[in-house]
């Protein structure tokens, strides 16, 4: 069963404007000096059920305002987390399908399996990819959307993802 550490439904620090912010439980990077360590063990958190969804799909459009939406974690994309990070954004792009999508990962996006049917299905769905481990002597509070600067911002345009920082 996948699991979930956070949902911050009026969330300003991760991603542009107001965002609800889901973090997923478990990681397997577990970076020196990461900010939500809580993350990192698998059986931590609650456990991620349709209404744990229904409460996100709700938050983002809450009193008539839609917010972005920011998958963090933990890792959204290691394998025991993918399949709930696929059936998230997919939910979320449908039925909001104006609003910026932000997933982090601690894995580099150029060799991510692009091309395996979930990944592709996933990308079409994110608007914003912030890749990269976090590396604490690289840390820079001054980059946007990022902890350490040996991170990555991707940005999707025409279908087509390029490399922004920022």
């Amino acid at each position: 069963m996948n699991r979930y550490n956070a949902l911050i439904k009026n969330d300003i620090t991760n991603g542009e404007g107001v965002s609800v912010s889901f973090f997923v439980q478990g990681c397997p990077h577990k970076c020196s000096g990461c900010f939500n360590p809580e993350t990192w063990d698998y059986m931590g958190g609650e456990p991620y059920t349709e209404h744990t969804k229904k409460e996100i799909i709700d938050a983002i459009g809450a009193n008539g305002i839609e917010r972005n939406f920011s998958l963090l974690g933990g890792e959204p994309l290691d394998p025991v987390n993918l399949t709930m990070t696929e059936d998230i954004v997919s939910t979320v792009r449908i039925t909001y399908p104006n609003i910026k999508i932000f997933l982090w990962t601690g894995y580099n996006f150029e060799e991510l399996p692009h091309y395996e049917p979930i990944f592709h299905k996933m990308f079409e769905c994110v608007d914003i990819v912030i890749d990269g481990p976090f590396k604490e002597d690289l840390k820079d509070l001054d980059l946007k959307l990022r902890g350490s600067s040996n991170q990555n911002v991707w940005a999707k345009n025409n279908g087509l993802w390029r490399k922004t920082n920022g």
